[in-house]
């Protein structure tokens, strides 16, 4: 499958964690040289799929994501190495700026309750998010074949990273 599609709107990507999770892997990996970090990288194992996922990012005037996505971002370096954590940080701020990723915070009062207790804030603000700029026709970008559906079934176009 193609990960841009003839009618896609190239107006706004909504970034969930796992994507940018993987993107900064792929960099810890192979320019950092963490090892241990190896086994973690499930779809950007290549140079070719970093680049095509770059690529499908660049594609797009406009890149978002939530506040909420950084927390969990924060949770998942504050479990790798301790002494790796400042680098995996510098490469978080160095993709955010590559992508000119705008930030912004979904309250947990403006997300469903309903929504909160299937699939967590992160992905309940993602969704916000989505309804929130509905007039650009969004697409989100996950590794989360849950939300991938829900997003679906809301009416937002949504590609999976292992399409990408």
């Amino acid at each position: 499958m193609s990960p841009l599609r003839d009618n896609d709107r190239r107006e706004l990507l909504i970034v969930d964690t796992g994507p940018i999770r993987e993107l900064i892997l792929h960099h810890a990996v192979f320019h950092f040289r963490f090892q241990k970090l190896r086994s973690h990288l499930q779809w950007l194992k290549t140079q070719a799929s970093y680049d095509r996922c770059s690529g499908f990012i660049a594609a797009f005037r406009q890149k978002m994501t939530s506040a909420s996505v950084v927390a969990e971002l924060d949770r998942w370096i504050r479990e790798t190495e301790k002494l790796g954590q400042a680098k995996l940080w510098n490469r978080v701020y160095d993709e955010f700026r590559n992508m000119q990723m705008q930030e912004e915070a979904v309250s947990l009062v403006e997300m469903k309750v309903d929504m909160v207790a299937r699939f967590g804030p992160v992905d309940a603000s993602l969704i916000g998010l989505a309804k929130r700029h509905q007039n650009l026709q969004p697409i989100v970008l996950t590794v989360d074949k849950k939300l991938c559906d829900e997003c679906r079934g809301l009416g937002f176009d949504v590609r999976l990273l292992e399409e990408v």
